[in-house]
């Protein structure tokens, strides 16, 4: 399968919108996304984000929104899941990092053998 690269915008969307989610979601209790939170009296103190404000609400959104259509998150998801698709065999399978595919591995071995040699 062929899918359009992501590009730099697109993955800089992404992480942005994953600090975004990971802020409003803690399990400690939400705050602001960083991009959006007002100052603080402290400024080691984030803006705590309340899912009864309205106010917090409706500046998540409106944030959330304008970020998705910034750049593609679509394309940095279905390249992760054309990157993992086992019938690529681009990754290992097997495996619980970012690994080589074996096949992948053992052609690289077999094109570095003959240079070895020279």
């Amino acid at each position: 399968m062929n899918m359009a690269k992501a590009s730099e915008a697109d993955l800089k969307m992404a992480l942005e919108l994953a600090s975004a989610l990971e802020a409003i979601s803690h399990w400690s209790g939400g705050t602001m996304p960083e991009n959006i939170a007002k100052p603080q009296q402290d400024e080691d103190d984030w803006e705590p984000f309340t899912l009864d404000d309205p106010e917090h609400c409706r500046r998540v959104c409106e944030y959330l929104i304008r970020l998705a259509r910034s750049a593609s998150l679509f394309r940095v998801v279905m390249g992760m899941v054309v990157l993992l698709d086992p019938e690529n065999r681009f990754i290992d399978p097997g495996a619980d990092i970012l690994a080589y595919h074996p096949d992948t591995v053992a052609a690289l071995k077999a094109i570095a053998e003959p240079m070895q040699g020279s």
